[in-house]
């Protein structure tokens, strides 16, 4: 039995001490910057829709799933007092707290809050915040963002683990009208099969990185008109931003309905315009439609159009000040762009791509190549930019499968040593790199001038082939006078 008792006294000892030396080491405050904080949410929405002057309060929680003891050094409001919002942080009213300490397994309580007058027009849509984590060195934040006008506003319900953006499903048809501006926070999808309706005047802000997707099978009409345009813009009303580029992300179209219609729409300041595409992932459909006609897209970080095997029927279309490629159409499809203006002056930085790039084909992520049959014409156009190299368009094909593609009685600028002018199977009637004499370019009017060389220079086949384009943009006629001009706009004396 001495054994007995000694084998049994010590793994008392060995159990004790085990028990100490684990207490101990919760009692250790880590300073490991590999120890960080976890949260109960990445982003706190406030998604209460405000009808009266009011305040909301949400929660989240700040954990410690590491081993050893942690000690926030700061938590603090990034706003301070500027901000809309307030915080409690565990127990403690506060913008800023120093020196927090959580227990290994263990968790403290953040409560946000915000006041906001939804009727003040000078609020933004979207209010925006974080509170700041500042922990061994490392800095992490939890976003919070609320509603600071009335609106119709559209946030995030799913959100993907596989890097694509936060989301939201339109999974009935609707049409939004007039009455409220629609606010649109990730993206939002109008499912398969369902119809979203934009009426004339409507006003759709995008957040941040936001955008409207059109899913397969699914169908976008706006109805604009020229006196009350449908508008998609970003969130940020100051005035620094009414023309600042890249603060949403894109309209992306996918294939299967061939109903899609935008007229009379201004699309602006977002990282693309207008997206057409036939997403190969997403299975076999009817070759998607688009007709796009009376809009000005401008101030793309990117692209203004970008068409993937798509059917494009664009005319009096403005595509203007674009950081790549203002239409960009790859891997095969039907485009007929008839008086459109291009006219890409960007200034944000140096642009390297011409204006126009077409191709019969797309590389793929995985290095494949994709090929399919392209027909692309450009009809009583203009095409100008500042581009370095003086020249705005490129084409690249591979053998595989038909190209077609035609510049007929337009304004080109072009310096490509590839391309030759001179082909009648592409160029017919053109006038190459003469100064389009637009009214005021630096303001961003495309209009044409008295003396600009695109009056008289299209051709009324152009305008009278199905369907019919008898009026400019501006409702303007062309048949009036000698001849048609050349662009989006029609000469007025």
């Amino acid at each position: 039995m001495p054994l007995v008792r000694k084998v049994f006294q010590f793994l008392l000892f060995a159990t004790l001490l085990s028990a100490f030396l684990v207490s101990c080491r919760k009692d250790e405050i880590t300073t490991d910057p590999n120890d960080k904080l976890a949260f109960s949410d990445d982003s706190v929405y406030f998604d209460t829709v405000f009808v009266t002057f009011g305040s909301v309060t949400k929660r989240f929680r700040v954990y410690n799933q590491n081993d050893e003891k942690i000690k926030i050094s700061s938590i603090r409001l990034a706003g301070g007092n500027n901000s809309f919002f307030r915080l409690n942080i565990d127990g403690v009213s506060a913008d800023e707290v120093k020196d927090i300490e959580i227990d290994p397994g263990d968790s403290i309580f953040i409560f946000a809050e915000v006041t906001i007058d939804p009727n003040n027009e000078l609020n933004p849509f979207v209010v925006t915040d974080s509170v700041v984590f500042e922990t061994n060195g490392n800095i992490q934040d939890v976003q919070l963002v609320a509603y600071g006008r009335n609106a119709d506003f559209f946030r995030p319900t799913v959100f993907p683990t596989n890097g694509f953006p936060d989301y939201s499903v339109l999974s009935a048809s609707s049409t939004w009208t007039n009455e409220k501006p629609k606010v649109i926070i990730g993206y939002l999808v109008v499912d398969s099969a369902q119809t979203l309706t934009i009426e004339a005047g409507t006003q759709v802000y995008l957040y941040n990185n936001s955008g409207l997707w059109i899913f397969k099978n699914g169908t976008l009409i706006v109805n604009g008109t020229l006196q009350d345009s449908v508008v998609f813009q970003g969130t940020r009303k100051e005035v620094s931003y009414r023309e600042t580029p890249g603060q949403w992300d894109r309209i992306w179209i996918n294939q299967g309905s061939v109903n899609n219609k935008i007229n009379h729409a201004v699309i602006k300041n977002a990282n693309i315009g207008i997206q057409a595409e036939d997403v190969l992932e997403l299975g076999a459909a009817t070759q998607g439609k688009l007709t796009i006609s009376n809009c000005n897209i401008r101030n793309m970080k990117a692209f203004g159009m970008y068409g993937v095997d798509y059917n494009i029927e664009a005319w009096n279309n403005v595509i203007s000040n674009c950081g790549a490629y203002a239409i960009s159409l790859i891997r095969g499809g039907e485009y007929r762009f008839r008086h459109c203006t291009v006219a890409n002056y960007w200034n944000e930085s140096v642009r390297a791509e011409p204006s126009v790039f077409l191709s019969n084909a797309q590389r793929r992520g995985d290095n494949s190549v994709v090929v399919s049959d392209m027909n692309f014409s450009f009809l009583n156009g203009i095409v100008d930019g500042s581009v370095q190299s003086a020249n705005e368009l490129e084409v690249s094909s591979l053998p595989d499968a038909q190209f077609n593609w035609l510049f007929k009685n337009s304004l080109l600028k072009i310096d490509n040593p590839d391309i030759n002018t001179n082909d009648a199977t592409h160029f017919v009637n053109m006038r190459f790199n003469e100064d389009p004499g637009f009214e005021n370019a630096s303001n961003r009017n495309y209009k044409l001038s008295a003396t600009s060389v695109a009056r008289n220079w299209a051709s009324p086949d152009h305008v009278n082939a199905a369907p019919a384009i008898p009026t400019d943009i501006l409702e303007t006629n062309r048949l009036a006078d000698e001849a048609p001009d050349a662009g989006a706009y029609e000469f007025i004396p």
